[in-house]
């Protein structure tokens, strides 16, 4: 199945970020294997699912093992809590990073970590350069996305939409000479 691209102008995508990163998932447990999901969220929010049960509501299939739930609460049947835990010495960033992701996460023990999907002890978090930070997290997500594991999160995108697109230009060439000499900088730097 195709999923949608949410073509939006630079503005509407800055705008959708910062609607998101208030959005917060509770996952409470209710009886061994079951769990009670409450996003709050706002109405454009794709609340997605893998590896779990969820009672009394129908799923859609969205991409790969990830089904979306057409509601903000429920409840789900998994043999672990279907969230990341982190250990207590991992930093306060790691956490901060996997919510802007859309990950559930909370601190946990090692003696706890079987209960949860995934159990991250990142104490040196992702790193101190810039391109170490980058890497560190895109491997963090590769490694989250590849979980055969009960998982809840938050889709990237509003409204079901699997990648988003916004074109953008970039108009400071005043003059035909100043064009020109813009090719003639870039020739120089190669």
């Amino acid at each position: 199945q195709t999923l949608p691209v949410w073509m939006a102008r630079l503005d509407d995508v800055a705008q959708w970020w910062k609607e998101r990163a208030q959005f917060k998932l509770q996952i409470t447990p209710q009886t061994p294997g079951r769990w009670q999901v409450e996003a709050t969220c706002s109405p454009r929010a794709t609340l997605l699912a893998r590896h779990l049960e969820v009672e009394g509501q129908p799923v859609t299939p969205w991409y790969g093992a990830d089904v979306r739930l057409p509601d903000h609460q429920c409840t789900v049947q998994a043999a672990r809590c279907p969230c990341i835990a982190l250990s207590p010495q991992t930093p306060q960033e790691i956490m901060d990073f996997l919510h802007e992701q859309g990950y559930p996460a909370v601190y946990g023990s090692q003696e706890e970590a079987a209960t949860y999907a995934l159990y991250l002890d990142m104490p040196a978090g992702s790193g101190t350069s810039r391109q170490e930070q980058m890497q560190q997290r895109s491997l963090l997500v590769e490694q989250i996305e590849a979980l055969d594991a009960p998982l809840i999160r938050f889709a990237p995108w509003p409204d079901g939409c699997r990648a988003a697109l916004a074109i953008s230009g970039d108009i400071d060439s005043i003059t035909i000479q100043d064009f020109f000499l813009r090719i003639l900088e870039v020739r120089q730097r190669a």
